[in-house]
């Protein structure tokens, strides 16, 4: 089966032609347009679709934002997208909007071993819940629970939630950016600008003062990724430790997700992020404050953690979500997609 798939967020919009099989899934066609360079999905819809004879039978889409009763709004764009709506424009006969870190989740099948990071192996529970988190433009979060014999996703916007300091050092971060924000969630930390942020709060805070070479790096780039690399390339004192400090509130918060949703399948981190800082993830820092949540060490202890490489990941749970809904009436879902990847 042919289905659209597509993964909108406020920075790109990427669509695919997959083909859909027993044996799993095929890309055959993939662009990526700049979402704010168009006033509508529908305007970069109407050009992927040029020339098509006949329309995929379905199509799924993993937005940025939340999604209610098959609408959306963008979080970072003034776009309202609605299933009814799409469906009219292109021709597709069933289309299924879902939040993008849903996308994510149901993606997580069918991404390669060779994709996939493992920070801990752990000892996953047969059929227990799976935790998707991952820091990018925002925080997404979303779960896996098996109902009925096939894994279901669960939507969250948990990344919007207060974030909670753990000592002296992060209750001094909460007073200065509530200084600048006011209220402080954890996607204001756990993302590209919460890198930012922590730099900005270290150096306010006297850590160490900001270095010649890195205010001259940072002319016309993005800040961010500046500090990333000295980072990780450990050449500054200041951006070194604004990383630690970011991978040390990404553990804790992966370890807030694991205990939520009780995620004895797994924790999965995904997004833009993690795979660019895969060494400093690989600090011992993450996973000690993963598990520092007395009385539930032991249980954190177990579970696996990895990290999904592979960029079209909210793509494939698209397509995967997009043959779902062309099936639902038709026969059970494939296997092929209802397991996680043991990986």
């Amino acid at each position: 089966m042919r289905v659209l798939a597509g993964d909108i967020g406020g920075t790109k919009t990427a669509l695919a032609i997959v083909e859909v099989t027993e044996r799993g899934l095929a890309i055959q066609r993939f662009r990526r347009y700049p979402s704010g360079e168009f006033g509508s999905l529908e305007e970069i819809l109407s050009r992927f679709l040029r020339g098509r004879v006949s329309p995929p039978r379905a199509a799924g889409f993993g937005v940025a934002g939340p999604v209610r009763a098959g609408r959306a709004r963008v979080t970072k764009l003034p776009w309202i997208i609605g299933e009814r709506r799409l469906e009219a424009a292109t021709g597709i006969p069933r289309v299924r909007l879902v939040n993008d870190f849903v996308a994510a989740a149901l993606g997580i099948p069918h991404v390669r071993r060779r994709q996939i990071a493992t920070l801990r192996a752990g000892q996953a529970e047969p059929g227990g819940p799976i935790g998707l988190i991952g820091a990018g433009t925002g925080l997404g979060q979303a779960a896996l629970c098996r109902i009925g014999g096939r894994y279901e996703p669960v939507a969250s916007e948990g990344g919007h939630a207060d974030f909670g300091p753990r000592d002296a050092v992060e209750d001094r971060l909460v007073r200065f950016l509530r200084k600048r924000f006011g209220r402080v969630d954890r996607d204001r930390l756990l993302s590209g600008e919460g890198l930012t942020h922590l730099y900005d709060f270290l150096k306010s805070d006297g850590f160490a003062p900001e270095s010649n070479r890195v205010s001259r790096a940072f002319h016309g780039a993005d800040r961010a990724a500046v500090i990333s690399r000295f980072g990780l390339a450990r050449r500054d004192p200041l951006c070194r430790e604004a990383l630690r400090l970011f991978v040390s509130i990404y553990g804790s918060e992966a370890g807030n997700l694991a205990l939520q949703y009780r995620a004895t399948g797994g924790i999965f981190l995904a997004g833009g992020i993690a795979p660019k800082i895969l060494p400093a993830l690989r600090d011992p820092i993450f996973l000690a404050s993963f598990g520092s949540k007395p009385p539930l060490e032991d249980l954190l202890s177990r579970i696996p953690i990895r990290v999904v490489l592979d960029p079209r990941l909210p793509l494939f749970g698209a397509a995967a979500a997009a043959y779902r809904t062309a099936m639902e009436t038709t026969r059970p879902f494939s296997k092929t997609m209802t397991r996680p990847s043991r990986t």
